[in-house]
């Protein structure tokens, strides 16, 4: 596993529909192992379940602050970076609507 230091602070590979797990057709391990090998995040999400879908956004925008605060990005003029603000509506899946299959992550 690589430094977190190591990793491209503004990129995080995405797998969608992970709740379909029949139609799959990149495994969880490939792609984390892809992800490994570019140097960047990897998360799996269903917008259908709610999986993880914060957390995509909530790691993209941790990445670039982080970039930011080290001087690896530099922000656009009249730009102050990145904040981050604790999601307060923990949203539920759409009603009528039961989650599928958890997924791996």
């Amino acid at each position: 596993h690589e430094a977190a230091g190591d990793r491209l602070p503004a990129f995080v590979l995405v797998g969608h529909k992970c709740d379909l797990v029949d139609e799959r057709a990149v495994s969880a391990e490939e792609a984390g192992h892809l992800a490994a090998t570019l140097g960047m995040a990897f998360v799996e999400t269903s917008a259908h379940s709610n999986l993880n879908v914060e957390l995509a956004f909530q790691t993209l925008a941790g990445g670039i602050q982080q970039a930011l605060v080290q001087g690896i990005l530099a922000p656009h003029q009249g730009c102050d970076g990145v904040r981050l603000i604790p999601n307060q509506s923990h949203r539920q899946p759409l009603a009528g609507r039961k989650p599928r299959e958890r997924c791996q992550c």
